[in-house]
């Protein structure tokens, strides 16, 4: 068995007009992340947030619906997949639903880059095929 993930160094502090929603679905874990605006420390934030719930309900598949508005500053999809699987979301079974299907092309690559790392994640544009990925999907 590895160590746990050293998560130290990320910021784990989320602004006050970022909310998280979860709820136990029969087989998986939901999460709705919603707010007005995104950065790499408000997906790191409320990444960490998530994981730390994965770890408390045992949780082995996860649906993270993201309802943010547009992403400030620069994006770094290997530095996010890395440190995504820093928290130790590689060992959950991961679909990720955005609401910006323009963002599909990079959020795809961000899905290969996870993939390679042994990570077990897709991204989609809709809960409907989330859902069904996560129920019957391969492992």
């Amino acid at each position: 068995m590895r160590a746990p993930p050293d998560t130290s160094s990320l910021v784990t502090d989320l602004p006050a007009d970022i909310h998280i929603k979860f709820e136990d679905r029969p087989g998986y874990l939901f999460a709705e992340v919603s707010g007005p605006r995104d950065s790499r420390e408000i997906s790191t934030a409320y990444w960490l947030r998530i994981a730390a719930q994965c770890d408390a309900r045992k949780a082995g598949k996860l649906m993270v619906v993201e309802k943010l508005g547009d992403f400030q500053g620069d994006r770094d999809m290997v530095d996010m997949v890395e440190a995504i699987i820093a928290m130790g979301l590689d060992r959950v079974k991961v679909a990720f639903v955005t609401c910006h299907v323009e963002e599909m092309a990079r959020l795809e690559h961000g899905e290969i880059l996870a993939i390679e790392r042994g990570a077990n994640g897709r991204v989609f544009e809709s809960t409907a095929l989330a859902e069904r990925w996560l129920r019957h999907g391969g492992e």
